[in-house]
């Protein structure tokens, strides 16, 4: 092999072998990552925002309302705000408003460099009755620079269960079809579990003690 060639073939191995730095297209965007969680009085939303080293300086203004550079608890409530009123959040087509329940900012030299993350949760006051019922979210908060990921966590109840999930291309929105179970079936078979295991007691202390 002669030279060159072998210079070009370590060059291609390295770039094999070595982590290719952060693509530079993540500088200039706004990441929003939005996780939904359903129960039956509520729809929660933990959003967290993330700001490229390139559109940190617009968004950081967005929130720092006097220039400061320092983050007052008003401030970044108030921004969260903001954030809220570009979300929808639909149970079988009718709209739900967002209530801000968490708002926390990273420091501006955090926002700066493009590690900090921006922490917000929301309540939707939704109750899902039992049966069939279809969940739509969507972000078009900074649709310019914005870049989004959405996903629903799993219910933390038996009787909740996703059974379909669909997304846009750009994961701005997420349709949700999801069953609920009524109370009543949960709470016959906890009766017939605990009239069971009641009698399997019983039943067992009369083989270990006969009546005589």
């Amino acid at each position: 092999m002669t030279k060159p060639l072998a210079f070009l073939a370590a060059l291609f191995s390295i770039a094999i072998v070595c982590p290719r730095p952060a693509d530079a297209h993540v500088l200039d965007e706004y990441l929003q990552a939005t996780r939904l969680a359903i129960a039956r009085d509520r729809v929660a939303l933990e959003i967290d925002l993330t700001a490229g080293a390139a559109v940190a300086t617009e968004v950081f203004a967005r929130i720092d309302g006097n220039g400061d550079r320092q983050v007052s608890a008003h401030e970044i409530e108030t921004y969260g705000k903001r954030v809220l009123q570009n979300l929808i959040l639909e149970v079988d087509g009718r709209p739900y408003p967002l209530r801000l329940t968490r708002a926390e900012c990273p420091s501006w030299p955090e926002i700066r460099d493009g590690d900090g993350t921006i922490r917000l949760e929301a309540v939707g006051d939704v109750v899902v009755d039992a049966g069939h019922h279809r969940i739509h979210y969507a972000n078009a908060h900074e649709p310019a620079i914005g870049v989004y990921l959405v996903n629903a966590l799993v219910p933390s109840t038996r009787a909740i269960a996703i059974t379909a999930q669909r997304r846009d291309v750009r994961q701005r929105g997420l349709d949700l079809d999801i069953d609920v179970a009524a109370p009543s079936s949960a709470a016959w078979w906890s009766l017939v579990s605990g009239v069971g295991f009641a009698a399997l007691i019983l039943y067992r202390r009369r083989e270990r003690y006969p009546t005589r």
